[in-house]
This record gives structure tokens, C-alpha cells and sequence, in this order.
């Protein structure tokens, strides 16, 4: 296996890369699978000719007169000011209406040519570093403090005249299972209190997109959508859904979930195919 080129393009070359896109392109051809033929074509690494790419680009926009199929612009890895000034338009246009970020999501993914996982998480970085471009934004989500055992455990008061009854206490104290007990009363508590906070509209907002997808959730799925949402956080649990069909494990999870379904429906019909 030969070593690929390093070092300053030619001339040659740059004009090979700037004809080789313009006329695939226009055929309907995958810029990436146009890039990776150049790469083999001038003994040049790929992730090296993408980058080369994005900066004649840049330098002679008018030379490039072809765009990817579905007419979108060409997209490689970084977002370029355009695409991030489309994203914030289209959130602001649809937040102004009253519409969720989901269907947002759904027109940038056609006009972008990114996964909705991408789109989300661009939305959230841009909110953090540029909060001014957006006229809506969720509120905060307030910081959840875990309380220390001794204030979840309420103080053992007595009357000043009764002296305590030590021998009584030790022996409760010293009870099997008395500590575990304890902490799952406090773990209880901190459970209780996630489901009594109110949700927020990053929180609605997921769990719409929720509902888009797998359909109607009961109180149960809700209540356990808002935990991993407040253990990690709104931005986490959305870029894990939305790119849930992208995990190789996710069709075992589903195969797995119809066999079990599948063997309820059939326990609950006898041998001639009527209920019992």
C-alpha cells in the first residue's frame, strides 16, 4: 500500500477536483462518493481532499456551478454561516407561530441535508453561545440539589422532663435492614420530587417529538421520559432519540419487543384461533 501525498496542491489538481464535482454533480451523483474516487484518483486521503474542498470553495465560489442532488448546497462537515443563519431563521419562524421545534427540525433536514440529530444539536450550541439571535427561548431548567440524609430524616424531639429512653432507640436503630430501608425512603423522596416539578417547554417539547414517533405515551412513559431528561439533561435525551434508528442495537431492541408482544396476543387466543 502506497503512501498518499502530502503537501500543497497543484494547480492541476485543484482544477481535476473543481471539474470532477461540477460534472457529477449535475448527473446526480453523491458529493462524497465523487470525493472518494478524487482521492483515489490523485493518491490524496480523503478526509484531506474534503477539507482542500471546503477551501476552494471559498475561495472560487463562482468556479463551482453544480449543487448535490435535491437541491441542496453541498454539505461536508462544518456548518458554514449560511446554514447556521437558515437554522435560526427557521426556529424563530416557527417559534413566533407556535409551532414545536420538531417540525422546525423536520423542514431543516430538507433544505440542510442533515440528520435531525445534527440539526438538534446545532440548535442548542447556537442558543448557548449566541442567545440574542432567538426570540424564544425555553426557560431554564433549575439545578436540583441532592439533600444530605440529615435533612431528609426528620430530628427525634422529646419532652425535656421525659428523659430518653436510650436502650429503646439503640435497639431500633440497630434493626436488620434498617439502613437500607433509610435509603430507599430517600431515593423515593428524590424520585417523588422529579415527578412533582413542573415541566418545562424543552421538556413538552420532547416529549411531542416522543409521541411523533412511537405514538401516545401513558402517565408511566411520561414520568419516566422526565427522569432521564433531568438526569441528563434535554439535550442529551433528544440527540439519543432522534438518532435511535442509527444505532445498530435499536432492531434487535424492536425484533425483541414484537416477539414479546407477539407471545402475549398468542397466550391470549386458544389452539382454534378464538379468545378464551
Amino acid at each position: 500500500m502506497f503512501d498518499t501525498k502530502k503537501g500543497k496542491y497543484s494547480e492541476e489538481e485543484n482544477e481535476r477536483i473543481i471539474t470532477a464535482l461540477n460534472e457529477e454533480l449535475t448527473k446526480g451523483r453523491p458529493e462524497r462518493e465523487v470525493i472518494r474516487e478524487l482521492a483515489n484518483e490523485l493518491n490524496r486521503g480523503y478526509a484531506g481532499i474534503i477539507a482542500h474542498v471546503r477551501k476552494l470553495r471559498a475561495e472560487r465560489p463562482e468556479r463551482f456551478t453544480a449543487v448535490s442532488a435535491g437541491n441542496t448546497k453541498p454539505r461536508l462537515n462544518s456548518w458554514s454561516d449560511e446554514e447556521e443563519e437558515i437554522l435560526v431563521q427557521t426556529v424563530n419562524q416557527f417559534a413566533k407561530e407556535g409551532k414545536p421545534i420538531t417540525a422546525a427540525i423536520e423542514v431543516l433536514k430538507e433544505k440542510l441535508s442533515r440528520t435531525p440529530g445534527a440539526i438538534y444539536q446545532r440548535i442548542y450550541t447556537l442558543r448557548n453561545k449566541y442567545p440574542h439571535k432567538f426570540t424564544h427561548l425555553p426557560k431554564q431548567r433549575p439545578r436540583r440539589r441532592k439533600q444530605p440524609s440529615w435533612a431528609v430524616q426528620k430530628p427525634v424531639i422529646r419532652k425535656l422532663e421525659t428523659p430518653p429512653n436510650w436502650e429503646e432507640e439503640q435497639r431500633w436503630n440497630s434493626e436488620p435492614g434498617r439502613e437500607e430501608a433509610s435509603a430507599t425512603a430517600e431515593a423515593a423522596i428524590s424520585e417523588e420530587t422529579v415527578a412533582i416539578a413542573p415541566m418545562n417547554s424543552e421538556e413538552a417539547m420532547l416529549l411531542k417529538a416522543f409521541e411523533e414517533r412511537y405514538g401516545r405515551i401513558n402517565h408511566q412513559t411520561k414520568e419516566k421520559m422526565l427522569q432521564l431528561m433531568r438526569r441528563y439533561g434535554c439535550t442529551r435525551v433528544s440527540i439519543a432519540l432522534f438518532t435511535l434508528s442509527e444505532d445498530k442495537d435499536f432492531p434487535m431492541v424492536v425484533a425483541n419487543f414484537l416477539e414479546e408482544h407477539l407471545k402475549k396476543r398468542t397466550n391470549g387466543y386458544d389452539g382454534k384461533g378464538h379468545g378464551h
